[in-house]
């Protein structure tokens, strides 16, 4: 998640997700991961979404 795109899109072995990642998205990957719930913190900013992850 912290690789630019094109470099991402570069190796087969990655998501290739890019930087904005959709919540819908994220709970994919955790629930894949392993993680049994994921939920939006309610953290006000102007750039950034918090979640949590619970194993």
């Amino acid at each position: 998640m912290v690789s630019c795109l094109p470099g991402a899109m570069g190796d087969p072995q990655t998501a290739a997700t890019g930087a904005v990642i959709r919540p819908s998205t994220l709970r994919q990957y955790a629930l894949e991961a392993g993680f049994g719930e994921v939920e939006v913190l309610p953290i006000e900013t102007d750039y950034w979404r918090f979640y949590r992850m619970i194993r």
